[in-house]
Order: structure tokens, then sequence, then C-alpha cells
């Protein structure tokens, strides 16, 4: 396949991602969570790893932050209730598509195996360094290993589905080779 369809193909694999990581979110994650999966009682930035502060609000998600801290910045104002839930929403599925798009550029044809490492290593790389030092999140020690192990079992969840849809869209895709 070409470069522009591998491209297409990983856009589209990282919507199914994403939507295979809200199902994880959905039906997995309850299950593993518990009722001490939440986090603990702690003065804001305790756990804090950041660069450049703190920029979550408690009980804020890392998506939700950078919709909001971005918002702020080119409106001068926090947004409502409404517009923070669609801002946190349009960087999820922003960040789902363009991470399937670069691992279509980067996997060409894939595979299922392939995704799930793509997965394991935004999970790495991104939710458990960028995010925490960009202040997005708290660092490692301000969440409990199971929370850890859900982030990853969700990541893991995208890459399997961002994988398997690129892999497959390989044999329907009309092709130049």
């Amino acid at each position: 396949m070409s470069a522009y369809r591998t491209l297409v193909a990983g856009l589209l694999g990282g919507v199914v991602g994403t939507l295979a990581m809200g199902q994880y979110w959905t039906r997995v994650a309850p299950k593993l969570e518990g009722d001490s999966g939440g986090q603990d009682d702690k003065k804001p930035d305790q756990h804090s790893i950041s660069l450049v502060g703190q920029q979550h609000e408690p009980g804020e998600s890392s998506t939700a932050a950078l919709g909001r801290v971005a918002y702020e910045k080119t409106e001068g104002h926090p947004p409502g209730k409404q517009t923070r839930a669609a801002l946190s929403e349009a960087v999820h599925w922003s960040m789902g598509a363009g991470s399937g798009a670069l691992y279509g550029a980067l996997a060409g044809r894939g595979n299922p195996l392939k995704g799930a490492a793509f997965g394991v290593g935004l999970w790495a790389l991104i939710d458990e360094g960028l995010v925490p030092l960009l202040g997005l999140q708290d660092g490692p020690a301000g969440s409990p290993a199971r929370g850890h192990a859900n982030r990853l079992g969700a990541h893991l969840a995208y890459g399997l589905g961002l994988g398997l849809t690129v892999w497959a869209l390989a044999g329907v895709l009309p092709g130049d080779d």
C-alpha cells in the first residue's frame, strides 16, 4: 500500500482503537478497580513530577486538562461544563486518530502484535511519561498500581483494535503495489 493509504488505514484504525479503549474502560476497568481503585486523599501537587507545575484540577482527566488549558489560553477564561466535556472528547479522539495515523505511517500494513506493542509504547512514553511531565496528571506515585494497570490495559485494547484494523484494511483498500 502507498504511504497515503497506510496513513488513512492508520487513521481509521486509530478510531477503531479508540472505540476499543472506550469499551475497555466501560466493561473491564470497573471490574479491576474495585472499591479501592480511586485516588487517595492527598494534597494537590504532592505526587507531581511536572516540569511546568500542576496543570490538572483534582479529579480531572489528562484529556480534560489539556482541553481546558488550551481553551483558557485561547479564550482567556475557563470553559463551561459542557464545553469541558466536549473538549475532553475532542482531545481523546484526536489523540486516538492521530496516533493511529502515525502508526499507519510507521508500520505500513501492520499487524495486531505491532499494534499492541504500539499501544504499550503510547502508554509508557505518553501516558506514564510526557503527560505527568506536562502536569496533566499526577506522577507515577499519584495513583495505585491498579490505575496504572488499567491504563496499560486500555492502551493494549487501543493497540489491538488499531493493529487489527490496519491489518484488515491492507487487504481491502485499493493499493498501488
